[in-house]
């Protein structure tokens, strides 16, 4: 093997290592940016509070019902 040879394997191999550190690293932030992610449902103030003043109160209990339709298609549930 020439010297040359032997300079690009090296080469080769501390970039397939920075490759798997990176990896590695992606992943475990991955996971902690999910765990992070704890969404908890809108309190019914908070959802009162972004209707614009202008809605009839007859309708607010569609759009009650509306905004927690959009929670649940997005898995936000009590607890979680």
């Amino acid at each position: 093997m020439t010297g040359f040879e032997s300079k690009r394997q090296a080469a080769q191999a501390k970039l397939d290592d920075e490759a798997d550190t990176l990896t590695i690293v992606y992943q475990r932030g991955f996971a902690d940016g999910k765990r992070s992610a704890q969404r908890k449902p809108l309190t019914a103030t908070t959802i009162g509070n972004m209707m614009p003043s202008t809605i009839p109160m007859e309708h607010d209990g569609a759009l009650m019902e509306f905004a927690r339709a959009i929670e649940a298609a997005h898995g936000i549930k009590e607890g979680t």
